[in-house]
């Protein structure tokens, strides 16, 4: 038997481990879930120290079913930033992307930038607390002046991985392009101008890594701990999406697929920096390749929330899916706004919120559930328009990654509403595939990011087509109303905001 891999695939809902062979084969997996805090409206945050023992209790299953492990590479959400001190160790929880507390000192990064259109062309990116972490910073300095006068670095969750794993704190281009402080064209580390624009010293931004770079060695006390072999290679990874697209193969311009998590996402891939300012865009893992995600913020988060919030004796997704199965196409008329935690794309909104609209005397539980899966779809539909449309290329049929390929209901809304083939992947966890075999790489398993020897993912799940003409007339009408129900209540929203 060849030597394992290790692939880590870090999120805000849970945290997977998965040991694969060489030739991409699942050997063993464990997964543990993890939470989000929100101690204020639109806060956010992650416990990284509860994080990570998620992670070391993860590693401790697997290790002694995986065979010897030859290489690690991380996967995590993206951005989650982090502060740490001279040891490495977290200085207060992670701030995902999820989170908007920074939205007025990411305006002041963009004043100073030259205003909102001169940041876009800065960074490639437009001006958001999503796509700006340098604006979690700046509130960090001005609202915890204690915990930054102990920070030694920055980063990402990668990073604090990366630290705990073996004692070195560093970057990669996939997250640094959602720092503000990057230029994607270049990618070639911190940006002088930027950085000074942001106001953010030097002394605290790790080295800029590629993604299959080795970041360093497991240490002593982390081997002792799991059950992993002392020194072995660690590769700082990089964003779950863009190692995701790495396992999947999609490397040439106009190739696209789908991934649902916590986030929904349509993503890209570009052989040009070529930016669309309604995406969030950053560098590729493959060099000279960038990608652009159409993300929706919350779409799973809002599943996840009815369970637990509003229907905490719905235990399982299963259970909910299976509600909303009762309900029919269109929800009876009822339409949900996905906005849990702001909006990214389409209309890049953090102001923005959730709501049903349409409520009636006789709608039901089903009604209620269906809407907020028949609501994912409608976004990414708008998504894979605007994509269409920017970039000229319409794809015939479209793969699908993620926890949320695991739920045939939601593939086959996704099919009618975008009118498209959805192609479930042979094995739902793309991101931690791909971020094993960064970690190949970096331990020299494999010769380099075009080695022929990398395994890549092909659809191999469930195929769902489209339905009769009826029941997608009937999303059609429905996606009629949805279109036209933001714009109505943007000011109502922003109104509630403050």
């Amino acid at each position: 038997m060849n030597g394992t891999l290790l692939g880590i695939d870090a999120g805000t809902s849970n945290v997977k481990i998965c040991a694969f062979g060489q030739d991409g084969t699942l050997r063993a997996r464990a997964s543990r879930p993890v939470s989000l805090a929100t101690p204020r409206p639109r806060w956010a945050e992650l416990d990284l120290d509860r994080y990570w023992e998620a992670v070391t209790d993860a590693l401790r299953e697997v290790i002694p079913r995986s065979g010897p492990v030859m290489g690690i590479g991380i996967a995590t959400t993206c951005p989650l930033t982090v502060l740490l001190d001279e040891a490495g160790r977290p200085l207060r929880p992670g701030i995902p992307f999820l989170d908007t507390r920074a939205t007025a000192d990411v305006a002041v990064i963009g004043e100073a930038a030259g205003g909102p259109e001169a940041f876009f062309r800065l960074t490639g990116n437009r001006l958001s607390p999503s796509t700006c972490s340098a604006g979690t910073v700046r509130w960090v300095i001005r609202e915890e002046p204690r915990v930054w006068a102990r920070t030694a670095r920055i980063g990402f969750l990668n990073s604090f991985l990366a630290a705990r794993l073996t004692g070195n704190v560093a970057a990669d281009w996939t997250q640094a392009s959602y720092s503000g402080l990057f230029r994607l064209e270049s990618a070639n580390g911190w940006d002088g101008e930027l950085v000074r624009i942001a106001g953010i010293p030097e002394r605290v931004l790790p080295p800029v890594l590629r993604p299959f770079d080795r970041v360093g060695g497991v240490t002593p006390e982390v081997a002792a701990s799991t059950g992993l072999r002392t020194g072995t290679p660690v590769a700082i990874g990089a964003a779950d999406t863009a190692a995701a697209a790495f396992a999947l193969g999609i490397e040439a311009g106009g190739e696209c697929f789908e991934s649902s998590g916590t986030s929904g996402v349509i993503t890209f891939c570009l052989d040009r920096p070529d930016f669309d300012d309604t995406f969030l865009n950053r560098c590729h893992v493959v060099p000279g390749r960038w990608l652009a995600h159409g993300a929706m913020s919350a779409p799973g988060a809002a599943l996840a929330w009815l369970r637990e919030k509003v229907w905490p004796d719905l235990s399982a997704p299963a259970d909910l899916e299976r509600l909303a199965a009762a309900s029919e196409p269109g929800a009876r008329g009822l339409v949900f706004l996905p906005y849990m935690a702001g909006e990214r794309s389409p209309i890049w909104d953090p102001a923005a919120n959730g709501a049903w609209i349409g409520l009636r005397l006789d709608t039901t539980r089903a009604d209620m559930a269906r809407a907020v899966y028949e609501a994912t779809a409608y976004g990414l539909r708008q998504i894979l328009e605007r994509g269409v449309e920017r970039w000229g290329y319409r794809p015939e049929a479209m793969l699908c990654v993620g926890g949320g390929t695991r739920s045939a209901l939601w593939l086959q809304i996704k099919a009618d509403v975008m009118g498209i083939v959805c192609r479930a992947a042979e094995l739902p966890d793309a991101a931690a595939l791909g971020a094993a075999m960064l970690g190949g790489i970096a331990a020299g398993v494999y010769s380099g990011i075009d080695d022929p020897d990398l395994p890549k993912l092909r659809a191999g799940g469930q195929e769902i087509r489209p339905g009769p003409a009826e029941r997608r007339q009937a999303y059609e009408r429905t996606f009629a109303v949805y279109r036209t129900l933001y714009p109505a209540l943007r000011h109502a929203m922003h109104m509630l905001a403050q």
